[in-house]
């Protein structure tokens, strides 16, 4: 899928480390976690991070151009993918202002032929409680994604598929939705979504490096996107950028997006009034044009994005005045750990930093770690089974993962910042995730 959503799981876990706002950020521990990602191939980025509207973190690593050697920088543009939403969200509240559409306004004013359009109303499409088919799951998705496709051909798509149900009756996310406030964005304005995204936010802001994505182009300090496979960054292919429109087709750096965000929630492109509507949630996480998440009374406002091997997230604490953004064109590792880090550092807490130091270990070795672990304070089993002379382990009923041997009875997996710490002569297992309180675990 070229466009992802944020996952409530992911907010939650970021919220988890907000327990302190009250020390000074050190951005030291964060420059080194960064530089180790970079040293092992595990991420290709750009990271900005604001504190009250000022700029107090920026760091670039890998290349936006391996085979040619460019290397990131601050002013590297990135797709965005689904981050695109958060601006169409944006310009569809500003039509609202105008007075030209309201979230009442019905799908069927613009697009009749689109199933259930008379019941689905603006206010559907950017909450995700439309009902309509989630076109990049089409089975056929693969096949044109990468050539030029038209609005009709679009369309024709998106009005072959049923409901998946009525309208407001459950949340469930699709950019189909954001595809097609794109295109009643284009409707109204009598423009191109480019056009429109240059005039309403564009300017307004001032945002250098921000615009309606086309072909990568090297010479234009954009970034290609990569996958870390058989020891090197191999290049990925380009999606087609007439087929994301309004749900991911923009381009950006982490410095425009940090912009962007503190814009947004400092009044310069909407009303009060609206980004209050904008942030009502209809499940407690799903917003219009972005996702919300609370912890302990400290909301958090979110957008994330992925296309072809291209990773964003955009994060706003109002309760600090906090903004991060990270922008990767190769990613081999956590995203969300990546987050956390970033957002450990801007509030002064500790940050555990990655380990890719690995032992090798025999079959009789890997044995000694096999079989079901249980504790008393988690509802879940951790299983751990040997393969050759390699640990696989996972909570019960998830898929077993390779655990990589770090030193004598320790294991990492360093995708979820987990240590495992083996006691071999009493069966016992400490189960470690970032900053969190370790947990103990007896052998069954």
């Amino acid at each position: 899928m070229i466009i992802s959503s944020i996952k409530k799981l992911s907010l939650i876990i970021l919220v988890l480390s907000c327990s302190c706002f009250s020390q000074e950020p050190n951005f030291n521990q964060l420059n080194k976690f960064l530089n180790i990602l970079e040293d092992n191939n595990k991420l290709m980025a750009t990271m900005t991070i604001t504190s009250n509207n000022s700029k107090v973190f920026s760091k670039s690593v890998g290349f936006s151009n391996v085979n040619a050697e460019i290397k990131n920088n601050e002013n590297t543009r990135f797709r965005v993918g689904s981050i695109s939403k958060a601006f169409t969200a944006v310009m569809i509240f500003q039509l609202i202002e105008e007075g030209r559409i309201t979230l009442e306004t019905p799908l069927s004013m613009f697009y009749p032929k689109v199933p259930g359009s008379e019941k689905i109303k603006i206010s559907n499409l950017l909450n995700h409680s439309s009902g309509l088919y989630n076109i990049t799951n089409h089975p056929d998705f693969g096949d044109w994604m990468l050539k030029p496709s038209t609005k009709k051909q679009m369309l024709t798509r998106i009005e072959s598929y049923a409901l998946d149900f009525e309208p407001g009756e459950q949340t469930e996310y699709s950019n189909t939705n954001y595809l097609l406030l794109g295109y009643i964005i284009e409707a109204l304005d009598k423009e191109l979504f480019a056009q429109c995204l240059n005039r309403r936010i564009v300017e307004k802001l001032g945002l250098e490096h921000t615009y309606y994505g086309g072909k990568i182009n090297s010479d234009n300090n954009e970034s290609h996107s990569y996958v870390f496979e058989d020891k090197m960054w191999n290049i990925l292919p380009e999606t087609d950028m007439s087929n994301p429109g309004g749900a991911g087709a923009i381009v950006s750096t982490s410095g425009d997006l940090v912009i962007f965000m503190n814009a947004l929630f400092n009044g310069k492109l909407i009303t009060s009034s609206s980004l209050e509507v904008m942030k009502k949630t209809n499940n407690n996480e799903v917003c219009h044009g972005l996702f919300y998440a609370n912890m302990n009374g400290v909301d958090l406002y979110a957008s994330e994005g992925g296309i072809d091997g291209f990773q964003s997230m955009l994060v706003h604490v109002p309760q600090t005045k906090t903004t991060l953004a990270l922008v990767a064109n190769g990613l081999d590792f956590s995203k969300m750990r990546i987050m956390l880090a970033a957002f450990a550092a801007s509030h002064g807490q500790p940050i555990t930093l990655p380990n890719f130091t690995r032992i090798e270990l025999t079959e009789e070795q890997v044995k000694l770690y096999v079989g079901e672990y249980a504790c008393d304070e988690v509802p879940y089993k951790l299983i751990f089974k040997a393969k050759g002379n390699i640990l696989l382990g996972a909570p019960e009923q998830s898929d077993l993962k390779e655990l990589t041997p770090t030193k004598q009875h320790q294991f990492t997996f360093d995708t979820l910042g987990v240590v495992l710490d083996f006691y071999p002569e009493t069966g016992l297992v400490r189960f470690t995730r970032g900053e969190n309180e370790p947990l103990l675990f007896k052998k069954l």
